[in-house]
Parts: C-alpha cells; sequence; structure tokens
C-alpha cells in the first residue's frame, strides 16, 4: 500500500464530546492531508456536521478491536481532538495509552490529563492544534523517545504489577 497523503487518524466513539468543528477546520486548512476517523457513531452527534462533504475526511464505523492496530498502524499522526467542558476534563482517555504504544505522534486537545504526558503535543486552541499537526507531520521522531517511555510505563502489565506491589505491601501492614 503507498500512502499519497499524511494520515492524521482517531479511533474511539464520534459523540458529543469530539470537536467535530476542529476537524472541519483541519480539512479545510489542510487539504493535503487525509483524516481517517474511526468508531462508533455514539449519539448520532456526527450526522449534524456533513463529513461526507470533505474528500480528505474518512469516516469508517466501528472496527474490531482485535483488528484496530491494523488500520491504525498507518496513522502519521494520531490525534485526540475533544471538546474541553466539563465531561472531558475528568476523562482519563485510554486512547492515549494505546497511541503512545502505536509509537506516532500525539496531539490532543487541552485536556488535563493529556497535560501529564511529554509524549503529546496539547493544544490551547483550533489553529494551535493544526500547527502541532503540521509540525508532527514535519517531525515524526521528535518526542519518540518520550513516547516510547510512556508506553512502557502506562502499559497493563506495568499497570497490573504496580496494584499488585501496593496490594502485597497492605495486605503486610
Amino acid at each position: 500500500i503507498t500512502k499519497s497523503k499524511p494520515v492524521i487518524g482517531y479511533f474511539g466513539a464520534l459523540a458529543q464530546w469530539f470537536d467535530y468543528e476542529l476537524i472541519i477546520k483541519l480539512a479545510e486548512a489542510r487539504s493535503n492531508y487525509e483524516i481517517v476517523l474511526i468508531g462508533w457513531n455514539y449519539d448520532q452527534s456526527i450526522d449534524r456536521f456533513s463529513l461526507d462533504k470533505y474528500s480528505n475526511i474518512t469516516v469508517i464505523g466501528p472496527i474490531n478491536y482485535e483488528i484496530l492496530p491494523q488500520y491504525a498502524c498507518w496513522f502519521d499522526v494520531s490525534m485526540i481532538p475533544f471538546r474541553v467542558n466539563a465531561v472531558t476534563e475528568s476523562t482519563s482517555p485510554i486512547k492515549l495509552f494505546e497511541y503512545m504504544a502505536l509509537g506516532h505522534p500525539i496531539v490532543t486537545t487541552d485536556l488535563p490529563e493529556c497535560r501529564k504526558y511529554r509524549s503529546s503535543l496539547v493544544a490551547k486552541t483550533h489553529n494551535e492544534f493544526i500547527q502541532y499537526i503540521d509540525g508532527a507531520v514535519q517531525n515524526s521522531e521528535d518526542r519518540a523517545y518520550h513516547r516510547n517511555q510512556e508506553a512502557k510505563e502506562n502499559s497493563w502489565e506495568k499497570k497490573a504489577k504496580d496494584i499488585s506491589e501496593i496490594l502485597i505491601a497492605n495486605f503486610e501492614k
């Protein structure tokens, strides 16, 4: 398979917390990028935005979790374009760690949980988000070390080991 455009990808629920306006702005500003959205139409909020009229946005329905990496491996940049509101400010998006494991650059909106990790580029505005996407496309290796380290530090194995150690330490008291 050959790609003619950088692929900017997202996987997860497509719902009211997803910033569709940001995706439209990205599509209009950067026709040289292919934007791929993989996920479940959770609450039909996507239907209000007519994304199909943009030739550089491809919406794929839900993909079986077991084969999702076969799709996501084609992303040049992984993104979390969520609206910042009461719901998302208290969210820890697991996809952040999944994206780290993929090893691709990660661009997110200004979510508190995403600010904790050096491997993600956290944008405060739509324009900054687009600039960070541009930078990630140009220099995808920029934060590779951090992504690799943070992926290891946040693997399910590491989390289970940490919890086990806490339980054993508390049990022994």
